[in-house]
């Protein structure tokens, strides 16, 4: 990844003792071999990882004085006059880009087939979204803390200003000599670290190929095929082509010039780190090109590469705009597709949100075109893959400006009508091509569709279970007379400890699809680690709601209600409540298409008795539900039963349904027509478990145990593993590898 340097003569370059092999030779073989050994070794090679960062953490010694000092320097060497000219020529091309990668961005869902709709879990519903300072990003009110901490866009606007203020100044080259001076320096310095790039980039691409989630990727292909798709057609087709109809430079000298740089940024995922390369390989580029020997703005080219370089890294380029299609993505995947009328939303607003990064206008667009914001955590799994292809893309983005650009500046453009109609009829004929084909592919040769749902279906207990009986049904006659509570003495003196669970109680309690079902989730683990700290067996016996669990507490069926209730003084009459367990938030579950409506509880209460919202038909809930939303229509629904026959027909008779977070995410995930909303400012309830009012030492015993695993972090990895969704990563098998599911030479 060191600069292009100049072409040695024929004769020796093709002489075979003098024949080696350049930089980007190497980086290719280093990229080729690290997904070999990858692919060989799998996980074995997750260690190279570190290798690879400490690449990248050299690379990035340079790159923000780089900026710094080309940037002043580049600047202050022009006048005023030719600074304003390279704003205007140069912001033309970024115009023009921009308007292609949002028309290409539009005809994406061309690609996408007709399969089922899914979603998945996420619980980004309860945090508090961090909003971006784009005054402290963008403007440098303390250019030492946008330098220590790399807030680029803010370095960038200091110095532009110090590079204009510079054009003007009288015996500027006593600071200018200097500062390019120190910009040669930072390029050798640059060169002597590029020439590690093809061990760092084997060991960023080993690693990543060996670890990488190979199944969440299938079942996101569709995505990930087009996304690659038209990136490397932009990246490697039309960019190029585009510069060499309208400038003296040729396509095929183009990619030559730029596959080292272009190659590491698409390995390392980071393009910041390559602009120091792209703006020496550009200069020589237009050093070498037609005509340049008689032009005598050579030094003008140059400063105006030192320009537009550092400067469109700071714009939203065709990688990030290509990122708007996974909000057309998002639409389909659900079953929801995002009608045509919404196009001229995605364009705008799509395009200023970016300059926040995808990060930010994704979630923005999702709100926007009333999409299920949990479908963000989905971007993020497959950018894994699509970001370096992204990556690339944007490198040849930053190439494009700077290269027309300087071209436009120095009155070097021409426009050839023949070349321009063979170069647009290629273009529409790749993306027909591609989008018509990737279409066609997965309607009628690949199906590969998959849900969290079924995730969830195939989670398992983390850690050995205690010997335990699990009833569907409360047994003949069980409940119906009783001693009352049994103490903790007399509970280990009968041998065995009864929990009470509420059955279909997503993801605390719930059957999974082993065979036979097993009972498992949040409450049943915490129970069987606690049977586990009395070595006891245990008993399930399910409930209908809290009131017959309480009627089973009462006179002594069950020992303990292991499901999370809030702590309130409802509660507290009727139960006697563990320490909390963890702290929950009140959301609502609500169709996709009006989440919109239920921002904040100011805007619910607003709707009096016109809001319909179902609740459990428990006093817990009346007493929750009339604290935060007095006026409204109560609806109470009986049971978990209930609760599913009220999604599956649609609920078409309530506008909402009141729920705890974790349990209303769950409920999302099997039924996606849904959305859950957690209504600002957000509501937090402690929750809790219950035993029988008058029973202490079993009470006292159960939160001397809570207290000890929480300190431990076991109700923490728990609540991870269950509510966060983690089990569906820790389950999963090793990686596939050569070495272990070919070779056999490891389990």
């Amino acid at each position: 990844m060191v600069p292009t340097t100049p072409e040695k003569p024929v004769a020796a370059e093709n002489s075979p003792q003098n024949r080696r092999l350049g930089l980007a030779e190497q980086i290719m073989i280093g990229l080729v071999l690290g997904v070999a050994a990858g692919v060989f070794f799998g996980e074995k090679v997750g260690f190279l990882k570190v290798a690879g960062d400490a690449f990248i953490m050299l690379l990035q010694v340079t790159v923000i004085p780089y900026i710094t000092v080309s940037l002043i320097t580049a600047l202050g060497r022009l006048t005023l006059k030719d600074a304003k000219l390279l704003g205007l020529k140069a912001g033309s091309v970024l115009l023009l880009l921009w308007v292609i990668g949002l028309a290409v961005v539009l005809l994406a869902p061309l690609a996408f087939p007709q399969w089922p709709s899914a979603s998945f879990f996420s619980t980004t519903k309860v945090e508090e979204a961090r909003p971006i300072n784009f005054l402290q990003l963008y403007i440098p009110s303390n250019p030492f803390f946008a330098l220590a901490n790399a807030i680029v866009p803010a370095i960038v606007v200091f110095s532009i200003l110090i590079g204009l203020a510079l054009t003007s100044v009288k015996g500027k080259e006593a600071l200018l000599d200097p500062l390019s001076a120190i910009a040669e320096a930072l390029m050798g310095v640059t060169g002597f670290i590029a020439k590690l790039a093809p061990y760092g980039i084997f060991a960023l691409t080993a690693s990543a190929a060996g670890t990488i989630d190979i199944e969440s990727l299938t079942r996101l292909q569709v995505y990930v095929v087009t996304y690659v798709s038209l990136a490397l057609i932009l990246g490697l087709w039309l960019l190029p082509a585009f510069v060499a109809i309208v400038t003296p430079l040729r396509y095929g000298d183009i990619l030559r010039a730029f596959r080292g740089p272009v190659i590491t940024a698409f390995a390392t995922g980071n393009v910041l780190i390559v602009l120091p390369i792209l703006a020496e390989d550009s200069k020589q580029l237009i050093a070498a090109s037609e005509g340049a020997k008689d032009d005598p703005g050579e030094g003008e080219a140059e400063s105006s590469i030192d320009v537009l370089i550092p400067a469109a890294f700071n714009f939203p380029n065709l990688g990030t705009i290509l990122s708007l299609m996974f909000v057309l993505f998002a639409g389909w995947y659900i079953g929801t597709a995002v009608p045509v009328s919404k196009y001229p939303v995605i364009s705008a607003a799509g395009l200023a949100s970016l300059f926040g990064g995808p990060v930010l206008a994704l979630p923005f667009l999702f709100d926007l075109l009333k999409l299920p914001q949990d479908l963000f955590q989905l971007f993020v799994t497959v950018d894994v893959v699509a970001s370096r292809f992204g990556t690339l893309l944007a490198a040849m983005t930053i190439v494009t400006i700077a290269l027309v650009g300087t071209f436009a500046l120095q009155g070097r453009l021409r426009l050839r009508l023949l070349p321009l109609a063979r170069f647009l009829g290629v273009t529409v004929a790749l993306l027909a091509i591609t989008l018509i084909g990737i279409r066609l592919f997965y309607t009628y040769v690949v199906v590969a569709p998959f849900t969290k749902a079924e995730a969830l279906a195939g989670f398992q207990l983390l850690a050995t279970p205690q010997p335990a009986r699990v009833y569907t049904k409360l047994p003949p006659g069980f409940g119906q007379t009783g001693g009352g509570p049994a103490s903790l003495a007399q509970i280990k003196e009968r041998g065995v400890l009864r929990v009470c669970y509420l059955p279909k109680d997503f993801p605390s309690a719930y059957f999974n699809n082993a065979n036979p079902p097993q009972l498992v989730g949040f409450d049943i683990e915490m129970a069987h680690r606690f049977a586990r700290s009395l070595d006891l067996p245990l008993e399930f016996l399910p409930v209908i709601n809290e009131i017959e669990a309480e009627r089973l507490l009462n006179n002594g069926s069950c020992d303990i209600f292991m499901a999370a209730l809030p702590v309130s003084l409802r509660s507290a009459e009727r139960f006697a409540m563990s320490v909390p367990v963890y702290t929950s938030s009140v959301g609502l579950i609500v169709r996709d298409s009006r989440r919109d409506q239920f921002r904040t509880w100011e805007d619910i209460q607003n709707q009096g008795a016109a809001f319909r919202v179902a609740i459990p038909d428990t006093p817990n809930a009346y007493a929750l539900a009339k604290d935060l939303i007095p006026d409204a229509n109560l609806i109470p629904y009986l049971d978990k039963a209930s609760l599913k026959k009220l999604l599956e027909a649609g609920a078409p008779d309530v506008d909402a349904i009141a729920s705890m977070s974790e349990e209303g995410a769950t409920w999302t995930l099997l039924y996606p027509d849904f959305s859950l909303v957690v209504p600002r400012p957000t509501v937090f309830n402690p929750v809790a478990y219950a035993f029988a009012l008058g029973n202490e030492k079993l009470l006292e015993a159960f939160d001397a145990w809570l207290v000890a695993e929480k300190s431990r972090g076991t109700v923490d990895q728990l609540y991870r593993h269950w509510m966060l969704g983690e089990a569906a990563q820790k389950q999963k098998p090793p990686r596939w590898s050569v070495i272990r599911n070919v070779l056999h030479w490891v389990n």
